[in-house]
Formats: C-alpha cells, structure tokens, sequence
C-alpha cells in the first residue's frame, strides 16, 4: 500500500494570490502524489495486487472560500485517482481517496495565520481532529471500499458554509454603506 499525503496549504481570496502560490500548491499537492504512485505502480500491476491511497481533503471536493489555489490543487487528486483507478482496476490494484477535514498539524496551525475571515468562520464549524484519529480513518477507508466517513460528512456541511460566506458579505457591505454615511 502506497499513502500519498502530501500537502500544504495556502489561502486567500483569488484576486489576492499570486499565480506561483497556485503553481507552488500543484506542486506539492498535486505533483507530490503523482511522483510516488508513478514509482510504485508498475511493480503493483506486475504483482497484480496493491492499493494506492490518495489523501485529498474536504476542500478537495467542496470549494472553499479562500481556498481557490488549495481546493483546485486537491480536487486535482480526486481526478487523477478516479482516472487511475479505471487503469489499474483490471491488475487488482485499487485507489482510494480520503477527504480529512481539519487536523491539529503544524501545517494547519501555520494556515491559520493568514485564513480570511469566511475561510476561518467555515473552519470553525467542525472540530479539529487529531491526526491519530484521522490516520486510521483513512487506512479504515483504504481498507473497506466505500465512500468514506470524511466525504459523507462533508456533503452535509456544503449548505451551511455557503451561508457563512453570504452572511459575512452582507456584514461586509453594510459596513461599507455605514462608512460612507459617516
């Protein structure tokens, strides 16, 4: 079994980011998988067996606000391991992919420096995991092919996330006629 989880995050509203912070997450995020799967997968075809875990995130199948460069760069994986797995299928080499939410990892302690304001709200409508409690999720996941605890739950906060954002743009726009009254 492979486990590509490689990743970083940057955020930031898209007229705010240069275009090397979306080259720079392709790179790690995107590229970061494709290297590994790429050095493993011959060998798992010849053995007809093996399976290649992607790690994603739930930014990966729900854009975010400010994670115009992130979610691209996660979304990409989903599309690489479905692709893949259509290849690789008839050798007994499966892919899967997890979509974790917020984990208490350095990285996510750095992102949250420079999250916007929406972006932060949005985080903070779930609990910070721990990454024990997310590793074995995604070997769990890896293991029984379904659809994930991590995709399902992310499904069911779509509505609300896109309520924050809303909301928060209606602050935003009220403060804007208040200053200009003033």
């Amino acid at each position: 079994m492979l486990v590509n989880c490689a990743g970083m995050s940057l955020s930031g509203k898209f007229e705010d980011l240069e275009v090397s912070t979306f080259e720079r997450l392709m790179s790690v995020n995107y590229l970061g998988s494709v290297y590994p799967s790429r050095a493993v997968i011959s060998t798992m075809k010849e053995r007809r067996v093996g399976r290649i875990v992607f790690v994603s995130s739930q930014a990966g199948q729900l854009g975010l606000f400010g994670f115009t460069a992130y979610s691209s760069s996660k979304f990409a994986i989903r599309g690489l391991a479905e692709a893949l797995q259509m290849e690789v299928k008839p050798y007994n080499v499966y892919v899967t992919v997890a979509y974790p939410p917020d984990t208490d990892t350095p990285g996510f302690a750095e992102e949250n420096k420079t999250k916007p304001l929406e972006t932060r709200l949005i985080s903070e409508t779930v609990s910070v995991c721990k990454p024990e409690q997310v590793a074995k999720q995604i070997v769990k996941d890896a293991i029984v092919v379904t659809m994930g605890l991590f995709r399902t739950i992310a499904l069911f906060y779509l509505g609300s996330f896109d309520s924050i954002v809303r909301r928060c743009m209606m602050q935003r726009a009220k403060s804007e006629i208040a200053d200009k009254t003033a």
